[in-house]
């Protein structure tokens, strides 16, 4: 499904008006059914329904691992998936150490994931999330929701089998304290951000040793919580 259209717009410039096309992002919603009853409703781009489902519950702390989905079914319009599975109580833990990345590889990472993403390019109205693994740019996703977009990088990492407790997550989004509690459940231990964290995700981060970086552009960044695994 496409993820963006062309729409009729009268463009100003330089006080002259000139009609022209112009492509716009599609809008979509997303309903989840959990169990037989109906869980979230998600407003979202209309791509990769069924890795934002699976990712959303994960970073919500509803499944732990993708063994606990006993069944996943979505409909012909993808408005709909529906699931079951075995019900956990969410809990969040601090991430491992052992993992470590030099600046160069995410800033590289950063700049990339900025040039994958076509659709902001023509739009400007995604935000664009990716992993990084062993020097791989894996799961990249665009999405109009931040959360979003995470979500479905993190829904197509639980189906691949990769492992996120060994990866980075690079967004375009800027890093709140909900956006670090999807990161905390997921237990990613580095993020990555081309905007601002809040003072809260820091506090956040720094409690669930993640560790979280922002303002990722051109040769710099800033490194908030979790500077011993950044190799500078």
């Amino acid at each position: 499904m496409d993820i963006s259209k062309s729409v009729h717009v009268t463009r100003v410039e330089s006080g002259v008006p000139a009609e022209c096309s112009e492509l716009v992002v599609k809008e979509h919603t997303l309903t989840i059914e959990l169990n037989d009853k109906k869980y979230a409703e998600l407003t979202c781009s209309p791509q990769y329904q069924e890795e934002l489902t699976l990712g959303y519950l994960y970073s919500t702390g509803v499944i732990s691992d993708i063994s606990d989905v006993l069944s996943l079914s979505s409909d012909i319009s993808f408005k709909n998936v529906s699931l079951k599975t075995v019900r956990r109580e969410p809990r969040m833990t601090s991430a491992a150490d052992g993992l470590c990345f030099p600046v160069s590889v995410l800033l590289s990472g950063m700049e990339r994931l900025l040039s994958e993403s076509a659709v902001f390019l023509t739009t400007g109205a995604v935000h664009s999330c990716a992993l990084l693994k062993g020097g791989e740019f894996l799961h990249f996703m665009e999405d109009i929701g931040r959360h979003n977009a995470l979500d479905k990088s993190v829904g197509a990492a639980l189906r691949a089998s990769t492992c996120l407790s060994e990866a980075a997550v690079l967004t375009s989004g800027r890093i709140p304290s909900d956006m670090m509690t999807k990161i905390v459940y997921s237990r990613i231990p580095i993020v990555v951000s081309r905007s601002a964290p809040t003072d809260e995700a820091i506090r956040l981060a720094s409690l669930y040793n993640v560790t979280l970086c922002g303002f990722a552009r051109g040769d710099r960044l800033n490194i908030y919580t979790g500077k011993h695994r950044i190799k500078a």
